[in-house]
């Protein structure tokens, strides 16, 4: 019978590996689960006004009306003007916050974002565009904000209110 000590030093008596890599635990699973599904539900709500694209895609937009579409777009980002999320090691963006013949902003887009921020993260913000809001009557902030952008508005207030209350 071996007496020796089990230690990583006494490779011999080391009868459990150690893990190198953590075993993702249920919860982490259900936490990427529910990540997947607020994608998937953003991408069907963003759908109608153009889906999402990557930075790459909107760089080469503005290239068409600016110069440095590079610096515009990273501005952007740095200074919370546009939506973005980090999905699978890519920066996506909705394209209903563009008027898509200019690449500007949609001013009521930015004033949704400037209420929310504070708040919400990237993509909290994201999701909140996509699910229905009791505030709107059920409806998706991004299937109003055209119709009604001033309803729009004030469910982000509402939220933002209740989020710091």
């Amino acid at each position: 019978m071996n007496t020796q000590a089990s230690t990583p030093s006494n490779p011999i008596a080391f009868r459990n590996p150690v893990r190198l890599t953590p075993v993702p635990t249920r919860g982490a699973a259900l936490l990427q689960a529910d990540d997947v599904f607020q994608f998937r539900r953003m991408e069907i709500a963003f759908r109608d006004g153009g889906g999402m694209a990557s930075a790459d895609e909107v760089v080469s937009r503005l290239a068409r009306h600016t110069d440095q579409p590079i610096s515009r777009l990273a501005r952007w980002i740095v200074e919370h003007e546009v939506l973005n999320i980090q999905w699978r090691s890519q920066i996506l963006l909705p394209w209903f916050q563009f008027d898509l013949s200019t690449m500007d902003l949609r001013p009521a887009v930015n004033s949704v974002l400037g209420e929310l921020y504070p708040a919400l993260s990237d993509w909290e913000i994201c999701a909140w565009f996509a699910e229905p809001n009791a505030w709107l009557g059920g409806a998706l902030p991004v299937d109003i904000i055209d119709r009604d952008a001033r309803s729009v508005l004030d469910g982000a207030r509402a939220a933002r209110y209740l989020l710091r209350a």
